[in-house]
């Protein structure tokens, strides 16, 4: 990875940092240095919590190999089955914007496409409180 792409990716996890503040959560950045995470952000509000990953992309599409979700393939695949719960990839493209879905949704398309098309496969995402 570049150190553009670093930037912009750490850029974009202050951004998801910062929306969640706002509306009221705690939230918390896993050193890049942590060997084994799942994620890169926790966010928590009313005994609630979501664990996510930060991905960046100059185009229309994540790739599973290419976007590094690939090598935590098992690693995530084990902490859903473990604990019952999901890990959402929060997607920020250079051409069409913020997008998300969850590790449950994107695993098979991954599995069968080796991308996820961000206008078809995810949601469109907004990071503006109202």
């Amino acid at each position: 990875m570049g150190l553009k792409q670093q930037q912009v990716g750490k850029s974009f996890e202050k951004e998801i940092l910062d929306y969640y503040a706002r509306k009221g959560y705690w939230t918390f950045k896993f050193p890049t240095e942590f060997y084994g995470t799942i994620c890169d952000i926790i966010v928590v509000k009313s005994s609630t919590c979501m664990f996510i990953e930060c991905k960046h992309t100059t185009s229309d599409k994540l790739y599973y190999k290419g976007s590094g979700l690939y090598k935590k393939r098992d690693e995530i695949q084990n902490f859903v089955q473990k604990y019952n719960t999901n890990v959402y990839i929060m997607i920020k493209s250079d051409k069409v914007g913020v997008f998300w879905t969850s590790w449950i949704n994107a695993k098979p398309i991954f599995e069968e496409k080796g991308y996820l098309d961000l206008k078809k496969d995810c949601f469109k995402g907004n990071l503006e409180v109202y």
